[in-house]
Formats: C-alpha cells, sequence, structure tokens
C-alpha cells in the first residue's frame, strides 16, 4: 500500500475496530487503506453528534489555548479550514479583531477559497482526509507569504521518534471511524519540508505551527 500522504511505502501495522492501519517508512503517518472508509452521508452523521458549540465550555477552553499560543504572530485576517456545522473558532477568532472566513467542504463548502490568510487553522480536520496528498497543498496554498498554517490534530503514541505499538493498539483516538490518517512529530516536520514551510512550533501532543517564508528580496 502506498502512504496517501507521500505516495511512499507502508507497512501493515496492526487492525482493530473492524480495518487496518498502515505505517509509512518514510513521512510516518499511519492511514487506513481506503477499503475501510466510511460512506460520506455516514461520516456526516457522526460530525452532527459532536456538541461543538459556544455553550461547551471545554470547547471554547481548548480554542482560547491555541488562540493564546497564535498570539506570537502578527496575524489580521484567518480561514478557519473545516470549521464544522457550528464555526465557533471564527467567532472566537472574530472577538481578538480578526477577520475570519469559515470552510467545510460537508456545512459550508461556498465560500471562495481564492484569497489568502495571515493564519489558516485547521482543527480536528487533518485526521478525516482521504486525499491528504491533494488537500494539504491546497491548504497551505491559502496562507500568505510570512503567514501561518496551525494544525490541531492528536499525534499517536510516541517516544523518542518511535511509535509505541502496544499503547497505538488501545489508543482511544483510532476508534473513531470518521478518523482515517494519524500524524505525530515526525511527520509534520517532513510535511513542513515538503510544502516549503518550517516548522515554528511543535507541543509534541497535538498541536503545531508552520509558517511559511517570505519571498527573498528581489527575488521573482
Amino acid at each position: 500500500m502506498k502512504c496517501p500522504l507521500c505516495s511512499f511505502s507502508a507497512r501493515y501495522l496492526t487492525s482493530g475496530e473492524n480495518r487496518e492501519y498502515w505505517l509509512c517508512s518514510r513521512c510516518l503517518a499511519i492511514s487506513v487503506p481506503t477499503r475501510f472508509h466510511i460512506p460520506q452521508n455516514e461520516e456526516v452523521k457522526r460530525y452532527l453528534e459532536h456538541e461543538n458549540s459556544l455553550e461547551n465550555e471545554g470547547y471554547v477552553q481548548m480554542f482560547q489555548k491555541k488562540i493564546t499560543l497564535l498570539q506570537a504572530h502578527e496575524i489580521k485576517s484567518a480561514l478557519d479550514y473545516g470549521c464544522g456545522y457550528e464555526p465557533v473558532l471564527k467567532t472566537l477568532l472574530e472577538r481578538q479583531g480578526i477577520k475570519t472566513d469559515g470552510y467545510d467542504p460537508n456545512f459550508f463548502p461556498d465560500i471562495n477559497l481564492d484569497k489568502r490568510y495571515d493564519l489558516v487553522i485547521s482543527t480536528e480536520t487533518f485526521e478525516h482526509f482521504r486525499n491528504p496528498a491533494q488537500e494539504i497543498p491546497r491548504i497551505a496554498d491559502r496562507v500568505a507569504p510570512g503567514g501561518v498554517l496551525a494544525i490541531m490534530t492528536r499525534f499517536y503514541p510516541a517516544k523518542d521518534k518511535r511509535l509505541m505499538p502496544d499503547e497505538f493498539v488501545n489508543w482511544f483516538y483510532k476508534r473513531d471511524p470518521t478518523h482515517i490518517i494519524f500524524y505525530c512529530a515526525e511527520t509534520f516536520q517532513w510535511l513542513a519540508e515538503n510544502i516549503g514551510f518550517k516548522l515554528v512550533f511543535n507541543n509534541e501532543y497535538d498541536f503545531v505551527v508552520l509558517r511559511k517564508p517570505r519571498p527573498a528580496a528581489g527575488g521573482n
């Protein structure tokens, strides 16, 4: 099987939840083969079961912590990519004076994605990508030069840059049938280099920030 992120060879890792998991030997992403993906209409039904609203204090606090980390960057415009059925993060960013658009292929698909932003942020979305090799570069292209791409997704269990197989077998995050690709810190380092960004923040748990370089002075 080829890795859906980098197209390199992946090897069978383990089975569970009535599906298989394969580990890429280059970017270290762990993916679920296409034949185990659930239909999109079932995926949307599961999204609608989530209690993602401004009334959910824990959900809001999670976003506030990420927004605080991003205050180190100059951000006047933002795109919440994969905002879900209720764009809570968009609301919170706008309260900070950041003009924000929300895009979601299932719930807000009509936004014009021709603009570029100081911040493109994607929270709990990357683990759902069926075609990450196509979708991630498209997202990265929405970042303005000098801007940042912020990604929140739970990293799979690893220690000293190595997968912890026993912990992965029992890992709660992979039990969600809509979660079909999983990342570690090294995956995001590979990704940053592959799309020409620089990894500028990594909490080694669930959040990375990648900066898009500005064109060199005098460059074309």
